[in-house]
């Protein structure tokens, strides 16, 4: 049979000359490929029935050899010539016990072994509201019929509450762990932004203002400190026996143990740098250890004879309002000032003097 090529069809081909198709992916034209994937898929809808009728024979054969095994030795009965553990086995046989009045039903509609494992688990008329989902057209999942019974899986946090021993004690640090570190991460992002939106103001020359910041990050840092000593701090005794035990201080010397420390000046407003040492403060210390934190980048302490003056004046006078800082006087005062400073007091006296001589002339 000849092929009759379609004019409207594009037919370009890629590099290595095979034609390339603009059908979307997984798109079939060709009937013989749609015979191909009806037969497959006729055949995986059979295995899937078979797999179904395999859960109720192998619960039917649990079910009878069980009692035959001394107690407590089924798990290792079944050890010896399967990988079925107990818990496995017994789901298949509530499959037995529970489902084999539905058998039929469930079996036509290919519910799969997992599904049966939950439906089992069900009030008759609990499992008579699924099959007629099903009866519907509708495909029922195990975390449908988990819904459907009312049944909600246990979370991770749940599980982890319940294991016993060291490892169990292991499981809820690390819980505590993952949650703090989350808490810690999102309270010093805020901090972050909120210092780094102070410091815009410098690009424009204008003054860096301390109170709006503190109102706004002094106790999200005092809460940050005590969390990241929940995570990392020993405990240690008060010097009297009675007293509760306190958080330690971080070793001496590490980047996390001026984190600390950081977070501890922060939350207290009258620790914050003062005057002109406030600014650079914020630059060089406050973002460089926020960031560390936030983003992960390493922390380069400047010393303290290589931190430049800030561009801005930031004293507790520049934070009233209205009052221009020296560095952003009108060029007009700033010359004049800079006039002023340039002469000395003896100059500056001695031409007083002449203008108070030069009055007295003309009064004359």
């Amino acid at each position: 049979m000849k092929k009759v090529i379609d004019m409207n069809q594009d037919n370009h081909k890629d590099a290595r000359g095979k034609p390339v198709s603009n059908a979307p992916i997984g798109a079939v034209t060709e009937p013989e490929a749609k015979s191909a994937l009806q037969r497959a898929a006729d055949k995986i809808i059979a295995l899937n029935k078979r797999s179904g009728a395999h859960a109720y024979d192998l619960g039917c054969t649990f079910a009878e050899a069980k009692p035959l095994v001394p107690e407590k030795a089924f798990g290792k009965w079944l050890a010896t010539f399967s990988d079925y553990t107990v818990r496995s086995a017994w789901n298949y046989i509530s499959i037995h016990e529970r489902l084999s009045a539905y058998r039929e039903q469930l079996l036509a509609h290919t519910v799969m072994p997992t599904v049966m494992f939950e439906l089992a688990k069900g009030e008759p008329a609990q499992i008579e509201a699924v099959i007629a989902r099903l009866a519907d057209g509708e495909r029922i999942r195990v975390k449908d019929v988990r819904e459907m019974l009312g049944r909600k899986p246990k979370s991770k946090g749940d599980a982890t509450f319940d294991t016993a021993g060291v490892a169990g004690l292991r499981k809820v640090a690390a819980a505590k762990t993952d949650a703090d570190v989350a808490q810690l991460q999102k309270m010093l992002e805020i901090v972050l932004t909120q210092v780094e939106l102070a410091l815009e103001p410098l690009a424009n020359k204008k003054p860096v203002v301390k109170k709006p910041l503190q109102d706004k990050v002094v106790l999200p840092c005092r809460h940050a400190h005590d969390v990241l000593n929940s995570i990392g701090a020993p405990l240690q005794p008060d010097a009297t026996s009675y007293m509760n035990w306190r958080a330690a201080k971080l070793p001496e010397g590490t980047v996390w143990r001026k984190v600390q420390d950081l977070l501890y000046q922060m939350g207290g407003a009258d620790d914050w740098a003062k005057g002109r040492a406030f600014v650079p403060w914020l630059q060089n210390e406050v973002v460089p250890l926020l960031r560390f934190v936030v983003h992960g980048e390493a922390f380069v302490e400047i010393e303290a004879h290589l931190i430049a003056e800030p561009d801005v004046d930031e004293t507790d006078t520049s934070e009233i309002e209205g009052l221009i800082p020296v560095g952003q006087l009108p060029p007009s005062v700033e010359e004049a000032s800079e006039g002023v400073k340039s002469t000395s007091w003896y100059d500056r006296r001695k031409r007083m003097n002449s203008d108070q001589q030069t009055a007295e002339r003309h009064a004359a």
